[in-house]
This record gives structure tokens, sequence and C-alpha cells, in this order.
């Protein structure tokens, strides 16, 4: 009987953890809710998704204003990490070793807004399941990333080996195609004046692009906490990469 006990009460706990570790401020999981209704509206009548174009819905309630409005760690200068499709996982603990302190997208907002569960009282539900509204989801969370770093930023990429080539730094995804032309911009929070690439272990480094000369031959444009900010283990960077059960083309 008391083994039986204690076996309840550590079950008890066990969900009561989980549950927090979802947890969302009251104002801010209504106003998710509301998001999600009206997006699941707007595709039943035909306004997302179809007249208006995959993703639509989630990039005009969900854009990258909003995600500024509701960061709960911003990152201090000189700490942004990004990476290309594939490194998800690798950079999330690239960013924690050593002491190296950098900042991932994965520590900046409250750890619902990670939430992939398909389960009714997840808001974000309809969002992750769709790979087109997930990739709009993600690209304005990267884009409002990307607005608040300064000083400096490092990009990982696969490809980065002792060539040490820019050109060679994959710039079909998110990193390319959002994140690296908000960096470029002067007129964010923040300023970048640098941007270093690095390997998946961070051994071989080179300036990838400095304000004012570029050495790309492409043309390529140019705080209150709340609750768990961030996810919790690497498993959830690892589901939202290729490969993994949400992947987003980072």
């Amino acid at each position: 009987m008391h083994f039986q006990s204690i076996f309840v009460q550590t079950i008890s706990v066990l969900f009561a953890v989980q549950a927090t570790a979802h947890a969302l401020p009251t104002d801010l999981k209504a106003e998710l809710a509301a998001v999600g209704d009206r997006l699941a509206a707007a595709v039943g009548a035909g306004r997302a998704g179809v007249d208006a174009g995959l993703g639509a819905g989630v990039g005009a309630e969900l854009g990258a204003g909003w995600f500024l409005g509701n960061v709960c760690k911003r990152p201090p200068a000189a700490t942004c990490l990004f990476y290309t499709r594939g490194l998800s996982k690798a950079a999330r603990i690239f960013a924690k070793k050593g002491g190296a302190d950098m900042t991932t997208i994965w520590e900046m907002w409250n750890s619902a807004l990670y939430d992939k569960r398909q389960i009714k009282s997840n808001p974000l539900r309809c969002i992750m399941q769709k790979k087109e509204d997930r990739n709009v989801y993600f690209q304005n969370m990267s884009t409002a990333m990307a607005t608040m770093c300064d000083v400096f930023a490092t990009v990982m990429d696969k490809s980065v080996d002792s060539s040490k080539d820019p050109n060679k730094i994959r710039m079909d995804g998110i990193w390319g195609q959002h994140e690296f032309p908000t960096l470029q911009k002067s007129g964010n929070e923040g300023k970048v004046n640098q941007i270093d690439a690095i390997n998946q272990d961070g051994t071989i480094v080179f300036t990838f692009w400095t304000r004012g000369n570029s050495r790309l031959g492409r043309g390529l444009g140019g705080l209150d906490k709340r609750d768990t900010c961030g996810i919790d283990n690497d498993q959830t960077a690892t589901d939202f990469d290729e490969g993994g059960d949400y992947p987003v083309d980072w």
C-alpha cells in the first residue's frame, strides 16, 4: 500500500512538471487560442492556404513583430548563433558547451511557443502539423531573433571547411532567405557589423560577412521573463529539423 501511494504521488508530480513546462501566461494563452481559431476559420473559408497561399494566415497573425513583443530572453550582444538545415541540435549543444554562452532561437521564447504536441489544449497544434505553416511560423520567429542581434553574430554550416569559402554556405533556407538579410539591415534594434561562419564543432572559423565589405560573390539582399523561457531538451530542436517529425527548412 505504501509503495502504491508513492507510485501515485510520483506520477502526479511528473504530470505536474510536464504541464508546467508548457505553461503559458493566461493573457498569452488566450491570445494564441484566438489566433488558432481565426486561422482555422480562415482556412475553412478559403481565405488562407488556398487563395492567399500556404502559410499566409500564420504570417499575418504571428509576424516577426508579434514575436518581438512576446520574447522572454533577448540575446546579449555578440551572442547570436544561427545555423543551416540539419544543425538545430548541434548548434544548441555548441552554444552551451565550454562556456561559449551563445544564444540560439531555442532559448528566447516561452517554452510553449515551441510546443508541437497534437493535443486539443495546444493552440499551436494546427500550425505545427502543416509544414508550410510551420515554416512561416519559424521564419517569423527567426526574423525577430535576427532583429535583436547586436555587434556580432555567428552561423554554423555543414559546408564550412579548410577552404573557408563563403560562397559554400547554404543560403536556400531560413538562414539565407530571412535571417541573413535581416542581419544586414542597419535599422534593427541591434546592429550587427560582422558575421563569422563555423563548422559543426567550431574548429574552423572565418569571417563570412562584414558591414560595408561583404566577401560574398552572390547577389543577396541587403523584458520580462515569463514562465519557462526556451526548450528544456535537445530532442525538440532535432524534431524541428530535417529527419525529424516536424521538419523546418532552416
